[in-house]
């Protein structure tokens, strides 16, 4: 096995999904005589700082650097060309399902014509690996014949084991050479400030349209997650009320998150947000409507109004 894990920055710092990842290649080594290491490629603009705390994990044998002024905003399409070329040295190649994840690997997938395992949370073996189709009503065992295993993974199916970091690991800093599309620039980020990033939150609050609007959302939703130091989350038709923007939604075709306690306020529970809720380790529900499915996932109900629950709930706290 020869692996290698793609990653990128977040807040100045390396993408918190490294350390799940690398839970990832110790599992596969472990169903297997390989050794417990990879390599790790690291993409962006300004990455010494980064670059140092990741070569110190002892898990990581080589980090790769492609540190360039044209990908302080990474687009997909104007690197995909150059780690196609990289990932061909490699038999496993993993990377966070996260939107940069979703976005890229793809793209190398159809370069080199491979078949991509996408949202893998659970490995069997280097080659067959789990994960959840038909809205995350079916877990399947999919197995890859192919020379070069691309998997996206959803990191937080995956415990962060203790690694140590205490080593100094060889850097590599590569020329960024990848032509650059006249077709696509960017434009434009609009971030909003979040404490707790949704990938990685121990406790998720999320709301839904029940909120009947932003103020609302505002008002509860995020008063509790940040009494609860909690990553705030939102389901779909709240996002398209305008409640939250998309980077808080959580579902199918949004975010998947596994957190410690994840409360569910004004969900009724569509498949499509169970699907990206449902390996939560705790879920407590708030709805009015005892009928709503989101109970049957709930490990505790509470069958009432939000308006009045929710803030006697902040008070408490």
């Amino acid at each position: 096995m020869k692996a290698l894990v793609i990653t990128n920055k977040i807040n100045n710092k390396f993408n918190p999904s490294l350390l799940n990842l690398f839970t990832v290649i110790k599992k596969i080594a472990g169903n297997s005589n390989y050794e417990a290491k990879t390599d790790v490629l690291v993409i962006g603009y300004e990455l010494n700082n980064i670059v140092a705390d990741i070569a110190k994990y002892q898990v990581v044998n080589k980090v790769l650097v492609i540190d360039n002024p044209a990908l302080d905003h990474i687009l997909a399409e104007n690197i995909a060309h150059q780690i196609a070329k990289i990932v061909g040295n490699y038999t496993h190649v993993l990377i966070n399902a996260d939107s940069f994840g979703k976005n890229l690997l793809p793209r190398i997938a159809g370069i080199l014509e491979l078949g991509q395992i996408s949202e893998i949370v659970s490995v069997v073996s280097p080659n067959i690996f789990k994960k959840f189709t038909y809205a995350g009503n079916i877990l399947s065992e999919i197995e890859s014949f192919e020379d070069i295993k691309l998997l996206t993974v959803r990191s937080n199916n995956f415990e962060q084991d203790e690694i140590l970091a205490n080593q100094s690991c060889e850097i590599v800093h590569l020329e960024y050479t990848n032509p650059v599309s006249s077709k696509i620039k960017f434009i434009s980020r609009n971030v909003e400030d979040k404490l707790v990033n949704l990938d990685s939150a121990k406790i998720v609050v999320t709301g839904g349209i029940s909120l009947e609007s932003k103020e609302n959302f505002d008002n509860i939703i995020r008063q509790l997650a940040n009494k609860l130091n909690a990553a705030v989350g939102a389901s779909r038709a709240a996002v398209e009320a305008g409640f939250a923007p998309n980077d808080c939604q959580v579902g199918q075709t949004g975010t998947t998150v596994a957190p410690d306690v994840y409360f569910a306020i004004g969900i009724s529970g569509a498949v499509q947000h169970i699907a990206g809720m449902k390996d939560s380790k705790t879920v407590i529900a708030i709805n009015t409507d005892s009928t709503a499915p989101i109970f049957e996932y709930a490990d505790y109900g509470l069958i009432g109004d939000l308006f009045d629950i929710v803030p006697k709930l902040i008070q408490k706290i």
